[in-house]
């Protein structure tokens, strides 16, 4: 007897409804108004949940090919962004020596 696999879609249906609450949160929106100048759009994620919920209750090749589009775009946008701090890989040589408290710090 062959062992039938069970695929589950990336994530779990509640985490997409919870990233499209959060999305649709005041603070939220008032961050991204604030950041970008713009409400952030939260369709996706509301598409998403429907998808994932739709490929849950009947197995729709349609609404699993929609996840996976839908996850492989939002990876590849987190690939965009490169790191604001650029990571040293030994301490400074100086790391040692007691900080100038009298004197301030150039900005």
């Amino acid at each position: 007897m062959r062992k039938r696999c069970h695929i589950v879609p990336p994530r779990a249906c509640e985490d997409y409804w919870s990233e499209f609450r959060h999305c649709k949160s005041l603070k939220n929106c008032f961050h991204h108004y604030y950041t970008y100048g713009t409400v952030p759009s939260c369709q996706q994620w509301k598409e998403d949940y429907h998808n994932c919920r739709e490929w849950e209750k009947h197995r729709g090749t349609e609404a699993k090919e929609a996840l996976r589009r839908s996850e492989k775009i939002r990876v590849a946008e987190q690939r965009n962004f490169i790191p604001v701090w650029q990571l040293r890989q030994e301490p400074p040589r100086d790391w040692h020596v007691p900080l100038n408290q009298e004197k301030p710090q150039d900005s």
